[in-house]
């Protein structure tokens, strides 16, 4: 995904979720995405998971908008 798709898509997604997939995408570490986000270092990996859920959904919107 390009750099615009990739962040006019992530700017739909609710605070954590965008932020949480733009620092992954920056390079920064899952303790700073953490401290960023609030949570435990340990709950990154699932809050990226769910973030790319979310993102591909809106991508598959954006696709398809006749499917909403």
């Amino acid at each position: 995904m390009s750099d615009d798709c990739f962040h006019d898509a992530a700017e739909e997604l609710p605070f954590p979720y965008g932020a949480a997939l733009r620092l992954e995408r920056s390079g920064a570490s899952d303790e700073v995405i953490a401290q960023a986000l609030g949570i435990a270092p340990a709950g990154v990996p699932a809050a990226l998971a769910l973030a790319r859920a979310k993102l591909a959904a809106i991508e598959a919107a954006h696709e398809n908008p006749e499917a909403e």
